[in-house]
């Protein structure tokens, strides 16, 4: 969840890093992994992949993630609350939503592929 993490994974040859708060279930008001993975990807200064866990609701999540530096997401909660309702089945359909809502988002956003997503597409607040 630091940069400086990061940056010492770097340093002993770490391939990969995921950015997770555990779902934030160990400490109350931790940040959300989407609010320091550009950070990560800065220490990681392209030594190693910086991939985010923890958040993904929607596909715009997984666009977001990406457009900040991500180079993959992990899904949990989603797929179990899929798994619950209708077992494998819906597994599945959590996840063609997911897609389907990537999808759009793309399109809104004009990216056709996964590769042309970039920070271009996020529009940066400052904190409150």
């Amino acid at each position: 969840m630091t940069g400086e993490d990061v940056e010492l994974c770097a340093e002993i040859g770490i391939d990969g890093v995921i950015v997770s708060n555990h779902g934030g279930r160990h400490l109350d008001n931790t940040l959300a992994p989407v609010e320091v993975v550009s950070e990560a990807v800065v220490a990681a200064k392209g030594k190693l992949e910086i991939f985010l866990d923890g958040g993904i609701r929607r596909g715009a999540d997984v666009v977001k993630a990406l457009a900040l530096g991500a180079k993959a997401v992990f899904i949990g909660r989603p797929l179990f609350w899929g798994l619950a309702v209708n077992g494998e089945q819906g597994v599945v359909r959590v996840l063609d939503i997911l897609r389907e809502e990537m999808e759009i988002t793309m399109a809104k956003c004009g990216r056709p592929t996964i590769a042309s997503i970039d920070s271009s597409v996020m529009v940066k607040t400052p904190p409150l």
